[in-house]
This record gives structure tokens, sequence and C-alpha cells, in this order.
């Protein structure tokens, strides 16, 4: 049997799209109706890999991405990430017209993207969140809604044959939104590898972010990223995700991780991978 590879669904979605990318002859693609169903499907061993969005170059991070792969029950480890360019549309039934649209609906960050031209074009619109943009499109199409609209990808409106009510509708045109590949096995590839982890201070008091970070800075080690989470055990408490260039492969990088989880009350590598646009 083929190994597969579960996606925020249903099909039609931007998770789609970057399941797509990433499939192989030998990878059956399975559509899941939430990010959180993905990750804990792949770290019971479900399914062999997941792709989540984690990051929106106009919204930035997807929290419930984050927040779950931080988790120490969480098993999985990041292996490839891929870059996929996200054009929103209007899409809705063939033959309604804007003046006949009474609600639109879709997922809350394709929402938050659009929210200037949804403000100036449809101020009076009700607006409604849903599970992912195709899941909007699919519901306009199977229910025959004539009275809604979704914002969706080109390839939610073919997959359910809707039409373009208005095309390129994101507030910034050049958009992209980071997926990650989640599976059990770390990897190490060889070229180019960028090494993604997250840890916590022992205490909050002044200098304690600068002396684990510094460990990076005198080894050269160019960080990337670096975005907080509250830890969700006490209110004002942190914890830090980082990306940095290199593999733990490479002594100094090793070393640095080393020194970085032993002044760590926390400490979790989330994978080792290519970027992949």
């Amino acid at each position: 049997m083929p190994d597969k590879l579960v996606y925020l669904g249903p099909e039609g979605t931007y998770s789609h799209q970057a399941a797509e990318k990433y499939k192989t002859p030998d990878l059956e693609l399975v559509p899941l109706s939430t990010i959180t169903k993905v990750i804990d499907s792949v770290n019971a061993g479900d399914y062999k890999y997941g792709i989540v969005p984690i990051e929106n170059m106009i919204e930035g991070s997807v929290n419930t991405t984050l927040d779950k792969l931080a988790r120490k029950n969480n098993r999985l480890y990041i292996v490839e990430e891929i870059d996929i360019p996200i054009k929103h549309q209007l899409l809705a039934l063939r033959g309604v017209k804007k003046s006949d649209i009474r609600i639109i609906f879709s997922h809350q960050q394709a929402l938050e993207q659009c929210r200037g031209f949804l403000e100036k074009e449809f101020p009076r619109v009700k607006i409604i969140t849903v599970k992912s943009t195709a899941e909007a499109a699919k519901k306009i199409k199977e229910k025959r809604l004539f009275d809604r609209a979704a914002i969706g990808s080109r390839a939610a409106q073919k997959k359910y044959n809707l039409e373009f009510l208005c095309e390129h509708i994101a507030d910034y045109k050049n958009n992209f939104t980071r997926f990650v590949v989640l599976t059990k096995e770390l990897r190490y590839p060889i070229d180019k590898s960028v090494t993604s982890f997250v840890f916590s201070c022992r205490k909050d008091k002044p200098g304690s972010l600068f002396n684990i970070l510094r460990f990076l800075a005198e080894a050269k080690i160019n960080m990337t990223k670096i975005e907080s989470r509250p830890s969700k055990a006490v209110l004002g408490d942190y914890i830090f995700f980082v990306d940095i260039d290199g593999s733990p492969k490479q002594t100094k990088v090793q070393k640095a991780l080393e020194d970085i989880q032993k002044q760590s009350d926390y400490f979790k590598l989330l994978g080792v991978y290519q970027r992949r646009k």
C-alpha cells in the first residue's frame, strides 16, 4: 500500500496545492477537516506524512500549527518547507452578481488577507469563518447558495465549477504561505539546511533571552526567525520559536544547540529540512 500524506481539505485548498507539489507517484493524498486533525493523526501513526501551513507573509504565523508542534507529546519533525503563492478570488455560482451577495465566507486567514477589499466592496455583507477556503466553495456548490460568495483559489473555482465575481482581491498582491511537511522520522538534508527549534528561558529576568541566543552569535550562526508564543502555563510566560541556517550535523551548530538546551527550561528540536520554493 502507498504511504499517505494528509492535508487540510477539501480538494482545492492552498494546503492541497502544497500537497500536490510535494506528492510523489507512490504517495496518496488524504484530506482532513482541520489542522489539528492533520497533526494529531500523523502523531498517532495513522498516516506517515502531514502538510500544514505554518506562516503567511501578510498575517504571520499560524498559531494552531506552532502550538501543536511545541507540545512535549508531539513526536513529529519538519522535513521539508514549501512556499505557495496565495492568490485569492471571490467565487460564486454562475449567474450571480455582486449585488446578490449577502454572505461571504472563507478561512480566517483568507478573510484577514482580504479585509480592505471586503470593507470597501462589501461593507454591509455578513462575514463568516469556515475551516478552509475550499470548504466555503464546496458549500456554495453543493447547497446551491445563490446569495453567498467564497474567498478561495483558482483551484477551488475549477474544482467546484464556480465563477469569478472578483479576481486578485488580497490587500497585498505578493502573498505567500509557508507550508511544512511533518513525519516521525528526523532527517538531515545535505545542502542548504534550516534547523527549527523551540525553547523557553529558565527565569524571566534581564538578559535571560540574550544569554541563550548569544550562543548563536558567538558561533556565527545566522538566525533567520524568532517568534514568541504564550506558554499557556503561566500568564506572561513565553516560549520562543527559532529558525537558523545550518544543520546539527555541523559541529558548531550541534554545540550551539547543546549549549542552548543546557540553559533552557524547555527545549525541543522541531526539524532539519531544506527550503523548496
